[in-house]
């Protein structure tokens, strides 16, 4: 009898229709699933547990990561189990989403019906972020799946909260933050939930107690047991994990942090409107009503701890929440099919849904349209120019997963984290590219998409000992990114020398803080048609807010003609003045191309700065401590044209 009921249970649209529903989603995520690698922080991660894997390093210890232990530990298990393929681990990581999804799909119909769950299933695998995000290999599906369970299993009882449940939500919330930090959150969500039904139902405070101790206990013993554990066998542990995310936007004020993350939080809700909107009135509805969904709406007050995060704060960090936001969506949802509020609310409901899912799902069609084989080049270009145990360093660490080279111990946390907070330096870089005898260098340049090494606070100094110790390979396309290879030389020393030659000190002012330390000039006898070659070397003592123009003009000195001119910003604009770090010497090279009907005679150089937005110049004080003219800048050492003169 019990394997009849067990066969007709399994004909039941409620078990085939998730099921099928279930299949076509896999499908959808599985399809193209390695079309593209361009993925930085993915690439992080895959190289740190390949190296894991097969070369049993151990993070913090060899190679710096802000990761926490459970993802990277995870993920270097899997590589064992499977292989260290980006297939195998993009798999693993829809199973864990799709995981996630039934949890949600079991909550949603336990609490309000076949129908609830459904939905929540639908809303969270066709949620974009989803979809973009936990298809690849990132912390997010393992942390999700882990702040999933944990939600699930604290508000899996139908009346008041039980121990047991609790217990393992803490283990489960435990486990979520040492996967990513951010798991503390809606541990405080379901904190807030037992302490407002406790005070709903008048629930005796020794009660209340039990309860919180249940919860608390085992996250605590988590937390404590393995970052105790990782501290005690590496001290570099907290200093790698909490500084990466403390350091980032320390030096902001509370004013300019809460700005920043309120154009966040007005952002995302641009991107989700209808989704948000419904989640929130189902939560208010829930409140007002007394029904069961006060349990998942405790953990929308959570986000507002992110509005105080001096840290950048980027859509996907919201996705915590995102268990909640759809089982409180889900819930209104499914009451407004079902008729609950007669026949309009059956069109509303059907609407709202369309409007979630019709755009959910054209941004994911888009999304796993995209292959690129930019990657496969550039790895081959790598390859060919090295050989296995060569370390590398590159800006995409991915890239040294793909080529199976390895790299620097901070080389393989390279992030515009922890670059942008200090916690990685060029200095640093170039002290381990001398001891590891690195053989090449990737850096990408493009001004959009360039996000890593160009945001050295000491980038400059970074790139002269490239230019000064390396060879230039060249730039290569990798799809939309701009990549600069730099491979040894091997007549070329490689040591710390900083190697530039002020020729001429010079020491002017430009506005309140930016100094023109001085310049070289080559040649100064030059002949017309000869390229006029010099650099100039500034210095900054106080950062600047505006992104401002190197302009240099050659001037024939009897005329006063302009007869030649470069206007540039610094570094091909990688490196804006707005990011000078106080006191890095900022060297340029600028070529003027003397014209041919150039007249014979002495020219002298004039230089200065300006807002390419308004045309303004930065002043310039003049001998007197006047300013000068028009905010220019005129070099003492003078250039001849002759037509007896040039280069051979």
């Amino acid at each position: 009898m019990n394997e009849d009921m067990k066969f007709s249970d399994l004909k039941s649209p409620r078990v085939w229709i998730p099921a099928i529903l279930i299949v076509l989603l896999l499908a959808g995520y599985l399809f193209n699933l390695t079309g593209s690698r361009l993925n930085d922080d993915e690439g992080e991660y895959l190289y740190q547990a390949w190296r894991m894997a097969t070369a049993g390093e151990l993070p913090y210890r060899d190679f710096m990561t802000p990761q926490l232990p459970v993802f990277l530990f995870a993920g270097a298990s899997i590589m064992k189990l499977g292989s260290a393929s980006l297939w195998v681990m993009r798999f693993y990581s829809v199973v864990l989403t799709f995981a996630s999804a039934v949890l949600l799909f079991f909550a949603g119909r336990r609490h309000h019906g076949f129908l609830a769950g459904l939905l929540a299933l639908l809303l969270f695998l066709f949620h974009p972020d989803v979809f973009k995000d936990l298809r690849i290999f990132r912390n997010e599906p393992l942390f999700m799946f882990f702040v999933t369970l944990g939600v699930v299993l604290a508000t899996w009882p139908k009346t008041e909260p039980q121990r047991r449940f609790l217990v393992a939500s803490g283990v489960s919330f435990g486990l979520g933050t040492m996967a990513k930090l951010f798991g503390l959150l809606p541990a405080g969500g379901i904190g807030l939930w037992l302490l407002w039904d406790a005070w709903r139902v008048k629930r005796p405070f020794s009660q209340l107690l039990r309860q919180v101790i249940a919860f608390v206990t085992p996250l605590l013993l988590v937390l404590l047991l393995l970052a105790g554990g990782f501290y005690w066998f590496s001290p570099h542990f907290f200093e790698q994990v909490l500084g990466h995310h403390l350091m980032q936007g320390s030096g902001e004020t509370l004013q300019a942090v809460l700005a920043r993350q309120l154009g966040i939080f007005a952002y995302y809700l641009r991107l989700y409107p209808v989704l948000l909107i419904i989640a929130l009135v189902s939560a208010a509805l829930g409140f007002k009503q007394g029904d069961g969904r006060s349990r998942w709406a405790w953990q929308l007050p959570s986000v507002l701890i992110l509005l105080f995060l001096s840290r950048e704060l980027l859509q996907r960090h919201f996705m915590y929440a995102l268990p909640a936001i759809v089982l409180l969506a889900a819930w209104l949802l499914a009451d407004l099919v079902n008729g609950r509020y007669r026949g309009w609310g059956r069109v509303v409901g059907i609407a709202a849904i369309l409007l979630i899912l019709i755009p959910s799902l054209q941004k994911n069609i888009q999304e796993i349209s995209f292959t690129e084989t930019g990657t496969e080049e550039l790895v081959s270009l790598i390859q060919a120019h090295t050989e296995a145990d060569d370390t590398i360093m590159v800006d995409d660490i991915g890239l040294a997963f793909y080529a199976r080279r390895p790299t620097t111990y901070s080389g393989a946390a390279i992030s515009h984290g922890a670059i942008t907070s200090g916690q990685i330096t060029g200095e640093m870089l170039i002290d381990e590219i001398i001891e590891t005898d690195t053989r090449l260098v990737t850096v990408e340049v493009s001004v959009q998409t360039g996000w890593h090494l160009i945001f050295l606070r000491d980038y400059p100094r970074f790139h002269r000992f490239l230019e000064n110790k390396f060879s230039y390979l060249g730039q290569f396309n990798r799809e939309y990114q701009l990549v600069d290879v730099w491979v040894r030389d091997g007549e070329k020393p490689i040591d710390r020398t900083d190697n530039y030659i002020i020729d001429y000190p010079d020491n002017a002012q430009f506005g309140e803080s930016i100094t023109l330390i001085g310049y070289s000039i080559p040649d100064t006898e030059l002949a017309p048609g000869d390229p006029l070659d010099f650099t100039l070397y500034w210095t900054s003592s106080a950062p600047t807010v505006r992104n401002l123009t190197m302009f240099t003009h050659l001037i024939h000195d009897e005329s006063g003609a302009l007869v030649g001119q470069q206007d540039k910003r610094p570094y091909n604009e990688v490196y804006p003045t707005y990011r000078w770090w106080p006191g890095e010497v900022v060297d340029e090279k600028f070529t003027i191309i003397i014209p041919e009907d150039a007249p014979e005679g002495q020219y002298h150089l004039s230089v200065g700065l300006y807002d390419w937005q308004t045309g303004e110049r930065l002043n310039v004080p003049g001998a007197n401590g006047e300013q000068a003219a028009a905010g220019v800048h005129q070099l003492d050492i003078p250039i001849m044209i002759s037509r007896s003169t040039g280069s051979d």
